[in-house]
């Protein structure tokens, strides 16, 4: 859809499906039950087709991917609901890492991990074990050879 100032594009709800790997089906359910908003719409009533931005894309691609992973749908509404609160899907855009414990989804930037839910900030940090298992390996090495 144009505006004078700049073109924001919309995906209707059958390309929604297909671009983030969900069903129809289950962008039916989540749209049923409020867990994902599309916001490509002005209004939203009945008789109006379902308009789905960028953001709102990237966020259903997210659920695909926890789906894939063994997150249900159900575990993921508190979280959907919390960060609907926080800004929804656009908070996607700006964020780095989406980082689950199979129970609770958090945001990970910069070392400080927030949940999705209440908003709660905890220090986090990852450790990368590939490089690690590596300077192991070259002291081991500088000690044999000393």
């Amino acid at each position: 859809m144009a505006t004078s100032d700049s073109v924001v594009e919309t995906f209707s709800a059958k390309q929604a499906a297909d671009l983030s790997g969900l069903s129809m089906h289950m962008l039916n359910y989540l749209g049923r039950y409020h867990l994902v908003e599309p916001s490509g719409n002005a209004r939203r009533s009945r008789g109006h087709a379902r308009r789905y931005e960028f953001a709102d894309l990237l966020l259903l691609r997210v659920i695909a991917r926890l789906l894939e992973n063994g997150i249900s749908v159900l575990r993921l509404r508190r979280d959907l609901e919390g960060l609907r609160t926080r800004g929804g899907a656009t908070e996607l855009l700006v964020r780095r890492f989406v980082v689950t414990d199979g129970y609770n989804l958090l945001f990970q930037d910069g070392g400080v991990a927030e949940l999705l839910e209440s908003g709660q900030l905890s220090f986090a940090f990852v450790l990368e074990l590939g490089s690690l298992r590596s300077e192991v390996s070259l002291a081991i090495q500088r000690r044999a050879a000393a």
